[in-house]
């Protein structure tokens, strides 16, 4: 029998599978998804509110309900055969099937070298980058966690912080043309968010204290503050989702999330198919979009609607329909 899932978890769950759709229903540049320009309002909501949060909060998730069921020493090999199902199998088959698509639909936004379709195996593509890293991430825990490294506040903490600086210099010591092979780049941005997500579900006395209920917002509140007075030119600074004020943003914005409980029905809804829409929502975004312009329809509010209607809702009926047969199940889904 299934544990009952923790409403709450799903509802951030449900929340943060909506953002990422958003945010690439707008696109990461003005060359991507709507191609808004860079000074627009939609610009504005994703690099602001959208880009620092998305991936946080959807990995600190992932992170805590790995904590649930960690592996431990002997059980290693399983734990990363079912991850290598779930996630890289799925990955390469759908992003084989979205590369394909891109290349041969017109009005794409971008388009491949057909004959590089292989370098899937090696490195990220597009969206899909996420669960290359994700992948690389469990393998690191399932090894850091077999041989019970994190299971006192003191060691957790030392990894944490060890994670964060690593991000920190990722950028000054791995130069930026680097061969991103298997988005271990990647690794380093998601690690610090897992290692998140493990210590809130394993240390909740320290997450519920005094200490973090008011230093929590007020971090939060600073560095959004650093923030738009970068983004409005106050002040000479450049503020990335991967630098330390992005960072902060990312990490005290879902530990806020966190706090508060939320139990929201049609988010749980959503929740419960975050990783297939996750997977197959770019189809319906660019497919809403691709469409009304075909009908010679350019209103950005009924491009960014039905875009994002269609990158939600696609996606649960494509999971509906595939996971009706085994071989489907496994290969689209990650589902035995």
């Amino acid at each position: 029998m299934k544990a009952q899932k923790d409403t709450t978890i799903e509802t951030l769950r449900g929340a943060a599978i909506i953002l990422v759709v958003i945010g690439h229903v707008i696109g990461s540049a003005s060359d991507a998804g709507m191609k808004v320009s860079d000074d627009s309002f939609l610009r504005y909501i994703y690099c602001t509110f959208i880009d620092p949060i998305q991936m946080p909060l959807f990995t600190v998730i992932a992170g805590w309900v790995y904590s649930l069921r960690p592996t431990v020493y002997g059980k290693i090999n399983d734990f990363l055969l079912k991850k290598m199902l779930r996630i890289l199998v799925p990955m390469l088959v759908v992003g084989m099937w979205y590369f394909l698509v891109q290349y041969f639909t017109p009005g794409t936004n971008i388009k491949g070298n057909l004959s590089e379709i292989w370098k899937l195996l090696l490195f990220p593509y597009t969206l899909y980058w996420y669960l290359y890293s994700l992948f690389l991430v469990f393998v690191i825990i399932a090894f850091i966690d077999s041989f019970n490294k994190m299971n006192n506040f003191n060691n957790w903490l030392i990894i944490f912080n060890v994670s964060v600086f690593i991000l920190l210099i990722r950028d000054v010591v791995i130069p930026f043309e680097s061969p991103n092979y298997f988005s271990y780049k990647g690794v380093m941005y998601l690690f610090p968010c897992f290692i998140l997500g493990v210590g809130l579900n394993r240390f909740k006395e320290f997450f519920q204290g005094q200490i973090m209920k008011y230093s929590i917002p007020i971090i939060l509140v600073l560095c959004v503050i650093i923030q738009q007075l970068s983004w409005f030119k106050v002040i000479d600074y450049t503020v990335y989702k991967d630098t330390i004020v992005g960072l902060l943003i990312g990490l005290t914005g879902t530990l806020m999330l966190f706090r508060f409980r939320l139990e929201i029905n049609r988010l749980v809804w959503f929740g419960g198919f975050a990783y297939s829409i996750y997977l197959f929502h770019g189809f319906g975004t660019s497919g809403g979009r691709i469409i009304l312009k075909r009908f010679d329809i350019h209103s950005s509010a009924l491009i960014f609607t039905a875009s994002l209607t269609a990158g939600l809702l696609l996606p649960i009926v494509t999971e509906k329909i595939l996971e009706q047969f085994k071989i489907t199940r496994l290969l689209f889904l990650g589902k035995s």
